[in-house]
């Protein structure tokens, strides 16, 4: 695997995971939106990343996106189960 795409899904990864445990100890409904929507935009910047990439193998182009969009889905789905709470109450 290209050696510059691993440290490039290293930039994206390591935000998007801890933002998921700044998820878990956020106290307040705007705040778990807030993290939410800073989870969704960088996984959408890593999935337009790859996406516009030159030069990449197709393999490696999957394998990618295919963990980005393994990402960018949870974000998503955490991201609408958050605004269903906030316009619950």
């Amino acid at each position: 695997m290209n050696e510059t795409l691993i440290s490039a899904c290293m930039m994206f990864l390591v935000p998007a995971t801890l933002l998921f445990g700044a998820l878990g100890v956020a106290n307040s409904s705007f705040l778990k939106v807030l993290v939410c929507l800073l989870g969704v935009a960088t996984t959408g910047l890593w999935l337009y990343r790859i996406w516009w990439w030159t030069n990449l193998s197709l393999i490696d182009r999957r394998t990618a996106l295919g963990l980005a969009g393994m990402f960018a889905c949870a974000w998503l789905v955490t991201f609408l189960v958050q605004l269903k709470n906030v316009f619950s109450r």
